[in-house]
């Protein structure tokens, strides 16, 4: 992966997302923040909280395995995994203050936090881009929080255990220590040619179906 191509609008593409700020989800949104989690070493998070008609939806979308470490110049289209939830007005309201907070001019020295994660946020109101912060978590404290609460509320929320799992290794980057949980093994599936007539066929799917269940 090219890392002048690892950009939050290729990468959202790549999620399956029309974008990352100006997309057809945002667009339909009252007010809306969007964070897209870029861990270090671990997978890819976009997290979509939207306020309309006075209700508030969260959506998470995952990448499967970590698109940095894609074998392509440009983040190429890859399997995801998603949730979605529903958050409280008084959710949404704490981190949008949260949000507007971190954003507010800093005193004192900066310093660039080569590792990590970085995090990039937008907030939309009126269809209008309102604020934009695409900053490592470990160089602001008050971001920092930001980004924590968007990923522990979302946690609670939303139910897939591979979600809150990717939630899970997104949230340790910013001091959170949410515990990963352990996956059932999926099924492998695997496809029978049967050779007879239908009604042998009929026979062996009925010995089957007795045998290990529907």
């Amino acid at each position: 992966m090219l890392s002048a191509n690892y950009t939050s609008e290729n990468i959202c593409r790549a999620l399956g997302l029309g974008g990352f700020a100006n997309d057809w989800q945002l667009a339909e949104a009252d007010e809306c923040i969007r964070v897209l989690l870029k861990p270090s070493f671990h997978r890819e998070v976009c997290i979509s909280i939207l306020c309309k008609a006075g209700e508030v939806s969260v959506s998470v979308v995952a990448a499967v395995s970590q698109i940095w470490l894609q074998d392509w110049p440009v983040p190429q289209l890859t399997k995801v995994e998603q949730d979605a939830a529903v958050l409280s007005e008084k959710e949404f309201t704490r981190l949008s203050s949260l949000l507007n907070k971190s954003a507010e001019p800093k005193q004192g020295p900066r310093f660039l936090v080569i590792d990590g994660m970085q995090a990039h946020t937008v907030l939309r109101a009126d269809r209008e881009g309102k604020l934009n912060l695409d900053q490592n978590v470990g160089g602001d404290a008050s971001y920092r929080s930001f980004v924590a609460e968007v990923i522990e509320q979302t946690h609670g929320a939303v139910e897939s255990p591979s979600i809150r799992n990717a939630l899970a290794d997104a949230g340790s980057y910013a001091g959170l220590r949410i515990p990963v949980v352990a996956l059932p093994p999926t099924k492998d599936i695997v496809r029978t040619l049967v050779l007879g007539s239908q009604e042998e066929t009929g026979q062996l799917l009925e010995a089957l179906r007795k045998q290990h269940g529907d």
